[in-house]
């Protein structure tokens, strides 16, 4: 009578137990996984030098949560000098950041504006670098 009672549940079992086993195959053949870094850099279009450029880790690396950059507009139009210190604390950060052992996974990006009586006078460029590492 026992034995009835399990080859009833049985199935039941099975149907239970088994979409797990090829979940759990599958995790041990993706191997020992990755660990995340995200480098933001926010370059502000604000003229005046009143916007607020910078790149920011996330976690921080090397003890560096946020660094301040130049803004790309002065008061007189794009302002080339800021662009280049920008693109040389970046490429920096970036040859940092491998030579630690992370390697450059995704680039993303992002663009915003606003504005104000028809033009436009505001806005940043955002990109985020995500790195990963083998745990």
């Amino acid at each position: 009578m026992r034995n009835l009672r399990f080859l009833r549940l049985l199935p039941l079992l099975l149907l239970l137990v088994l979409p797990l086993l090829p979940q759990q195959a599958h995790a041990q053949a993706k191997g020992p996984g990755y660990q995340y870094m995200q480098m933001t850099t926010i370059e502000s279009v604000v003229a005046g030098g009143l916007g607020r450029s910078r790149v920011l880790f996330t976690p921080e690396f090397k003890g560096t949560k946020e660094t301040q950059m130049e803004n790309l507009f002065s008061l007189t139009g794009i302002n080339m000098k800021n662009v280049q210190v920008n693109e040389e604390i970046i490429m920096r950060y970036l040859s940092e950041v491998t030579a630690e052992g992370w390697e450059l996974f995704q680039v993303t990006p992002l663009t915003q504006t606003l504005q104000s009586g028809g033009s436009t006078n505001q806005g940043i460029f955002m990109t985020r670098y995500t790195f990963r590492k083998t745990k």
